[in-house]
């Protein structure tokens, strides 16, 4: 216990960090932390150790501004209970050191990364609420439609975000100029929203593909919610809903925003 509590004052006189992916998910569902330090004498594998343990510190405090919704961050919810928190601490530790180096100037690197999808020991099934009810998604009301054939085998969605500075978020949502949810947390199983996430980001159309398939109907942001629920029209919420009845691609996730 001593000599872990002599790495830790070691790194925190001589480090300086530099964060990739700050409080936002990568297109890829990982949050990523670096770390360097330099060293000013010290035993090199006490340095060596210390840099691990900064980057993991750096995990800790950036995996707390994440966004769950719109409501809230991930360290919001941790003040709300003991098993969430003990649940997140969990799934920090368990993250993975994926590049380690000395640097040409001698000081030590380490980055890690974080799964936020995929399984058990991921942060999503951490936070995620059990006891959710799945609520059925809203049909299309076609007040402002000529028609209501939207039967052309949509494979997925994508929602074009760009220029409107969305964050990231593990639940976001899809909402209507009127407020109204028309894809949210709420709607789809917690094994499909722990395994793959709600949404894909994605940095243009054409990756968003690899999500939400070779017929994706594509779609404009109107403006933001909450910094990361993407709000549209009232005719494209009709034509998601519409195009949904056939294909159930909101029920399976197939949805990217682009931001």
């Amino acid at each position: 216990m001593k000599k872990f509590f002599k790495i830790f004052a070691v790194a925190a006189v001589f480090f300086s960090c530099a964060v990739a992916f700050a409080t936002e998910l990568s297109n890829s569902g990982f949050v990523f932390a670096e770390a360097t330090l330099y060293p000013n004498g010290q035993d090199l594998n006490h340095m060596n150790r210390a840099v691990e343990l900064l980057a993991y510190r750096n995990l800790a405090e950036q995996v707390g501004e994440l966004k769950i919704s719109s409501s809230s961050t991930i360290q919001e919810f941790k003040l709300t209970s003991d098993d969430i928190k003990a649940n997140v601490d969990k799934a920090i530790n368990g993250a993975k050191i994926v590049e380690k180096k000395r640097n040409p100037d001698g000081s030590f690197y380490a980055k890690v990364r974080l799964q936020v999808f995929g399984g058990n020991n991921s942060l999503a099934n951490a936070v995620l609420p059990e006891d959710v009810q799945v609520e059925e998604i809203p049909k299309p009301k076609f007040t402002n439609l000529e028609s209501g054939n939207f039967n052309q085998n949509y494979t997925g969605l994508i929602v074009d975000c760009r220029g409107k500075e969305i964050s990231t978020a593990i639940v976001p949502a899809i909402k209507s100029m009127s407020g109204e949810k028309i894809y949210s947390y709420e709607q789809v199983s917690r094994q499909t929203a722990v395994s793959m996430g709600i949404v894909d980001y994605a940095d243009s159309i054409e990756s968003g593909a690899e999500r939400a398939g070779s017929n994706p109907l594509i779609v404009k942001a109107v403006k933001v919610s909450g910094e990361c629920d993407a709000i549209v029209s009232a005719d494209d919420a009709n034509k998601i809903l519409a195009a949904n009845q056939s294909t159930n691609f909101l029920n399976n996730c197939m949805v990217v925003f682009v931001r």
